[in-house]
């Protein structure tokens, strides 16, 4: 029982108390007997503490209390991207950052990135659900995505140092070393991507496409075009081009209807 230190006494206690812990998982990791594990619960319920008074456990005393790791880790639970220095700051504890890290590390917590999730509203969930229920049997063979994106190479910043309230220096170049436009389109058994130099609007936008899909048009009769919602895309120009050569233009909604989403049709 002595073996174990403080720290992984009291994530022992915390998981408990929660009701998630694995006692194998914690004999494990701690490489300990799994009576150790009871003996430590047993210990706490008879003291209300984990710290032995005895001549085993002589030395300097714990950093933190009790009450004070209950409250580290409620605190954990409440702002999950909290550092060090801004959890000492919010408890104001008598102690340092980094007994500060290393109770967080024996109360369990591990770095992770966090998942990312785009907060949407009754529109656009509603427009998502009627995305979903007219192609759930859509055939993804008759899709054309389509996409054109900036592309620069112009590695020409540096650090500087500005006090609060500065406005951040600009710093002047002669031109960007590199760039390119770039314009692709993937279907199911073919792809195109085509460099373009001029600045696209609905003109422009309806002759590149015109130029890129004339000798597979034959072909694509009957597809569903999708790409974003930006104005050319969306232009009286392009949907008669699309009218013209029986393609559907696609009504992409404003999210990305994530996986899963059609099981709930």
């Amino acid at each position: 029982m002595y073996k174990l230190t403080e720290e992984q006494r009291w994530y022992i206690i915390i998981e408990w108390k929660k009701g998630s812990l694995n006692v194998p998982e914690v004999v494990r990791s701690f490489n300990c007997h799994r009576s150790a594990v009871y003996r430590v619960i047993d210990y706490y319920r008879r003291h209300n503490d984990v710290n032995y008074t005895d001549r085993y456990n002589a030395g300097r005393p714990p950093a933190l209390n009790p009450t004070q790791i209950e409250q580290l880790d409620r605190i954990m639970q409440q702002n999950r991207s909290v550092t060090a220095a801004e959890l000492l700051s919010l408890t104001h504890f008598n102690t340092t950052e980094r007994t500060i890290r290393r109770y967080r590390f024996a109360l369990g917590y591990r770095p992770r990135k966090s998942v990312i999730k785009v907060k949407i509203n009754n529109s656009n969930e509603h427009r998502r659900y009627q995305f979903a229920t007219a192609h759930h049997h859509a055939d993804i063979k008759k899709y054309i995505f389509e996409d054109e994106c900036y592309i620069g190479l112009r590695n020409t910043q540096q650090i500087v140092w500005c006090k609060q309230g500065e406005p951040t220096p600009k710093k002047t170049i002669s031109s960007l070393r590199a760039h390119i436009n770039l314009i692709g389109f993937i279907w199911w058994d073919a792809y195109i991507f085509y460099r373009f130099n001029q600045w696209l609007n609905s003109d422009s936008y309806c002759e590149t496409v015109d130029l890129l899909l004339s000798e597979h048009l034959p072909q694509l009769n009957g597809y569903l075009y999708v790409s974003d919602g930006i104005k050319w895309h969306r232009s009286a120009q392009f949907k008669q081009w699309c009218h013209q050569y029986d393609i559907e233009l696609c009504e992409w909604p404003g999210l990305v209807v994530e996986p899963g989403f059609f099981g709930m049709l």
